[in-house]
């Protein structure tokens, strides 16, 4: 048996004792009543007794290594790149897979449901029984980590925030909340009251599933990169790549114990009872947990009692314990750190519950310690949501400046819809809260709050829609400009063509700025499409201006046009009397035409210059070979 460190007043040691090493190499780890099922490297999936922890079955080969390994009560789930194979629990056999439409990188089996964290964003839903298959695109970036329960979908990418969306059969997941108080995503894990979100740096955010805010921060005594965690509603367990497993009281916020492997890598864990499954790169350590000396269920629906924190024999140590807790919360609550004063109220409530037994003997101090609590966290929760509607104010009232001052904003429409339905979701929680506590004077601060509020949102998203419809408009007249102008590209209309088309554009656009204030988004959208087209309009300008000139200064003077003109009428009637000479029909037509061409160009030239007589002559010239109809 190998012992961890210790609680900070030496009454609590949490220890482990190795029970079996399996000899395989597993990125992943999932268990029923009877087995453990490894997904292997070696492209396999292994079946092990959780009786005597011998290989029963191995299941395989896939076309690429697993990524993750799912049971239900009747199969087992293998998923890799491109398939999910599908293998019977009674007879081990291969029922076949199906195929995905994007690269997959993660999944998890939640009901009747698989849902693949994929490439490119993708999030992959597939009926398990019918293959049925949805998929939407929910980040930008690859989608590495994924947790579910029967109500929301938690999304975890190396280059965004983690996302909570709302499931939904028939349609796209909802989206419910960015947890983007820590930074980019990691490892990703729940339970029913919180989302967990473990990093790269070991910090372990933990945010909960009301408002979706940072309840806590988790830091291990020793951290380095969590590479995985596990969580029950008492428990969370992280894993980290140094080789330590962290054991956390997930209700008050307490490292528990820390177990080390000797530097392992770990890939994966799992708890099941009072064991661990540890994957790491050269085995799969099965490990039981003690706490002083005897075993901890962590899959237990019972809350933890420690000896050193909650069990208490003595009323006055409980008492004591939670007048510690209720003194720093006071603390607290003076410093303006009123979210963190509630968890040290609750806390100190939860010690009196959880320790009734002994406070059988004072119950007259346990109610009056109760009904103190109780109103120290009234008056916190009141301030707590006080300070975030101040704060969602100040954002508010930030964006209102922008669109009255700068015309624009540079907020992502997304990122303002977010805005509005955190004030609109907070609005409506604070409202219940005053009502709930509407006999202590703060509730009626929350009110006037509560009122400021909601004016400022309805001021905000007024002017905000109003700044959407003109960059609607703006967007509208140039992309309906743009699309015009490609279609005039596509069919190879004339350059004075376009040069026209040009025109009437920036007198569209010319009317539409005049309009527009002088700073703002619109402005910008209309004068970057103005100057692109009266960039194009001023080139094609030239080129139509060039080619013009060059047919009006063909010749430089009418002594020199006249003396060309002269010499064509010389050799013209030899080509024409030539025509009939030419076999080829193909040759002829072509003859013909360079003759017709040259003529029409001599006649215009001629009429320039005002030479009449040379004009009739080539007129003469051309109605041989191009008679009066066809002219």
């Amino acid at each position: 048996m190998e012992k961890g460190p210790s609680s900070p007043n030496g009454l609590r040691t949490l220890a482990h004792e190795e029970i079996s090493s399996l000899d395989v190499t597993a990125v992943d780890i999932t268990y029923d009543s009877k087995y453990l099922y490894t997904a292997c490297e070696d492209q396999r999936v292994r079946v092990w007794s959780k009786e005597g922890w011998q290989l029963v079955a191995e299941l395989g080969e896939t076309d690429t290594p697993p990524l993750v390994v799912d049971v239900d009560d009747t199969q087992v789930f293998a998923t890799c790149e491109r398939r999910v194979y599908v293998w019977n629990k009674e007879t081990w056999g291969l029922q076949g897979w199906f195929e995905l439409s994007y690269q997959a990188l993660t999944s998890t089996l939640f009901g009747d449901y698989f849902y693949v964290g994929a490439r490119e964003g993708r999030l992959v839903s597939i009926k398990k029984n019918t293959h049925e298959t949805s998929s939407w695109q929910l980040h930008k970036s690859d989608i590495t980590d994924i947790w579910s329960d029967d109500k929301i979908i938690c999304t975890s990418t190396k280059k965004e925030e983690p996302k909570v969306w709302l499931k939904s059969q028939d349609t796209a997941p909802s989206e419910l909340a960015s947890l983007n108080k820590k930074g980019k995503g990691g490892v990703i894990t729940g339970n029913n009251e919180f989302v967990i979100v473990g990093s790269s740096t070991g910090e372990i955010a933990v945010y909960d599933r009301v408002e979706w805010s940072l309840l806590r921060t988790l830091e291990p005594s020793q951290s380095s990169a969590i590479s995985s965690m596990w969580a029950s509603e008492f428990y969370l367990v992280g894993a980290m790549s140094s080789g330590s497993i962290v054991l956390w009281d997930l209700k008050r916020g307490e490292e528990v114990g820390i177990v080390k492997l000797n530097g392992q890598k770990i890939n994966w864990i799992s708890a099941d009872g009072d064991r661990l499954y540890v994957a790491t790169p050269n085995s799969v350590l099965v490990i039981r947990l003690l706490m002083n000396g005897k075993t901890l269920d962590i899959c237990t629906d019972i809350p933890p009692v420690w000896t050193d924190s909650l069990l208490k024999t003595s009323p006055y140590d409980v008492l004591e314990s939670a007048l510690e807790l209720e003194k720093r919360g006071d603390e607290r609550y003076q410093e303006g750190l009123f979210h963190e004063s509630v968890l040290d109220y609750e806390n100190a409530l939860q010690i009196l519950v959880d320790n009734t037994h002994a406070l059988l003997e004072v119950p007259e101090e346990r109610q009056l310690l109760t009904d103190e609590l109780n109103t120290r966290l009234g008056k916190a929760l009141l301030k707590a949501k006080i300070q975030e509607l101040q704060a969602l104010n100040h954002d508010i009232n930030q964006l209102s400046e922008e669109l009255d001052v700068r015309k624009r904003t540079d907020r992502d429409p997304d990122d303002v819809e977010k805005l509005w339905a955190s004030a609109e979701r907070a609005i409506k929680e604070s409202k219940v809260l005053a009502e709930a506590q509407a006999g202590d004077m703060l509730s009626y601060q929350l009110v006037h709050v509560i009122e400021t509020l909601e004016l400022e949102l309805n001021e905000a998203m007024s002017k905000f829609a109003v700044f959407r419809e003109t960059i609607t408009q703006a967007l509208t007249l140039s992309r309906q400009i743009s699309n015009e102008w490609r279609w005039m590209e596509r069919k190879r209309t004339k350059l004075p063509e376009r040069k026209q088309f040009l025109e009437n554009a920036m007198k569209k656009l010319s009317d539409a700025l005049e309009k527009a204030d002088q700073e703002g988004e619109v402005r910008q959208i209309l004068s970057g499409a103005y100057e692109e087209y009266r960039r194009l309009y001023s080139q094609i300008d030239r080129i139509v201006s060039s080619y013009d000139t060059e047919q009006d200064t063909a010749f430089a003077n009418r002594d020199e046009a006249k003396d060309a003109l002269e010499s064509l009428l010389i050799v013209i009637p030899k080509k024409i009397e030539a025509l009939p000479k030419i076999s080829n029909k193909a040759e002829k037509e072509l003859e013909e035409q360079r003759i017709i061409s040259a003529l029409e160009q001599a006649i215009s030239s001629a009429e320039s210059f005002k030479l009449s007589k040379i004009s009739k002559q080539l007129s003469e010239e051309l109605a041989k070979v191009k008679p009066a109809e066809e002219a």
